[in-house]
């Protein structure tokens, strides 16, 4: 499943009736949902609350009643005025009756759903009858995609692909670039493996997060950069080393808290503590601030944007073994900003990368669980 929590710039964007709601769905997603269920909910004002798509094949494989259930709970934690249960398929409704009553009977005792089809010719109430509102085949996409909604989101610089993989996809770097930042990081994996434990592994992490503030400092892109903006390329060996410095677990946790406001004194602990337990509190008192609504914290949108722009560098440039750090930091950052979708894409680029990394597989349980960061919370009033 994946989510799509409240983005805050869409939010000036009132959603006033369930046609605007249908017309905002692919911008809030990035791109246009196949064979799919969405909900979309609305809060106070028309407000664009919650998105969350599940694919149907999701719907009838194993694991299936988990995943409505957290579904259920995230719809009620933001307390939606309205909620929107669309259906997205080629097929017609009929082919996914089954999957439709599933969703609306974990939906029930929390909130009622309006049903809409949505398939390649066009829209419908989802099981209208009446051809005076629900005309064969539907109404045309074209009333939704040109329509004052979508030239709102537009104009706030949101694009929409035609696929997830269209959205979120990195492109891999040329075989050159790869080539330097992949010697680059062997020469600084072959250094951390000749410092013994002590001054010359912290000498080591020293230079390994000065590369990656290097590569804060350098990249050219800011929150203010259009969605489609690629920056300059950083030098790949520079690139190399940070992608080498992120496989290392405490300069990965020290860069995390980087990205955090506040967190810098907590990194500047972790990086000299040598207690394995001391680094962890020093690490979850930064990260509980991200998470708990009581004491919430929200992202420095043009700080975020330089560290995904450093990331997606990294991941496309540094040989597949170490891919895994930057494609969890990102899908961390993504969900950090309510980028729900976003965070479900790179978290699973990350355990493809590598099935076992324990990070990855604890945001997996976080973004599969559809939980908000706190800040999200917060202003819902979760």
């Amino acid at each position: 499943m994946t989510t799509s929590l409240d983005l805050p710039e869409p939010s000036t964007i009132p959603l006033r009736s369930p046609h605007d709601v249908l017309a905002a769905i692919p911008y809030r997603l990035g791109f246009r949902p196949a064979e799919s269920i969405v909900i979309a909910c609305t809060a106070e004002r028309g407000r664009p609350g919650l998105v969350a798509r599940v694919g149907i094949d999701e719907l009838r494989g194993a694991g299936a009643a988990d995943g409505l259930a957290a579904l259920a709970r995230a719809v009620a934690g933001t307390r939606p005025t309205y909620c929107a249960l669309v259906l997205y398929t080629a097929g017609g409704a009929a082919a996914a009756a089954d999957v439709v009553e599933d969703v609306r009977r974990a939906l029930d005792p929390v909130v009622e759903t309006d049903g809409w089809l949505v398939t390649p010719d066009g829209y419908r109430g989802l099981g209208c009858e009446d051809p005076t509102c629900c005309p064969e085949p539907g109404h045309p996409l074209a009333a939704l995609e040109s329509g004052e909604i979508g030239a709102a989101y537009v104009l706030a610089g949101h694009v929409v692909a035609e696929s997830a993989d269209a959205a979120y996809r990195i492109p891999r770097a040329a075989e050159e670039t790869r080539n330097l930042a992949g010697r680059a990081a062997r020469r600084s994996e072959i250094a951390r493996g000749r410092a013994q434990e002590g001054a010359a592994t912290r000498r080591w992490r020293d230079d390994a997060l000065d590369a990656w503030r290097e590569a804060l400092r350098r990249v050219e892109v800011g929150a203010d950069a259009a969605a489609d903006e690629v920056p300059a390329p950083l030098p790949a060996a520079l690139v190399g080393r940070v992608g080498a410095a992120l496989a290392d677990r405490v300069v990965r946790d020290v860069a995390l808290l980087t990205l955090v406001p506040g967190g810098e004194e907590a990194a500047r602990e972790t990086t000299r503590a040598t207690d394995p337990v001391q680094i962890d509190d020093a690490t979850g008192k930064v990260l509980g601030r991200v998470v708990d609504p009581s004491d919430a914290v929200a992202p420095d949108p043009d700080l975020v944007a330089r560290a995904r722009a450093v990331l997606e560098q990294v991941d496309a440039q540094v040989p597949r073994r170490l891919r895994a750090p930057a494609l969890t930091l990102l899908a961390f950052l993504a969900w950090w900003a309510g980028d729900g979708p976003r965070a479900s894409y790179r978290v699973t680029e990350a355990l493809e990368a590598d099935p076992s990394y324990r990070l990855a597989q604890l945001l997996h349980c976080v973004v599969a669980a559809a939980l908000p960061p706190g800040w999200v919370r917060a202003a819902s009033g979760g």
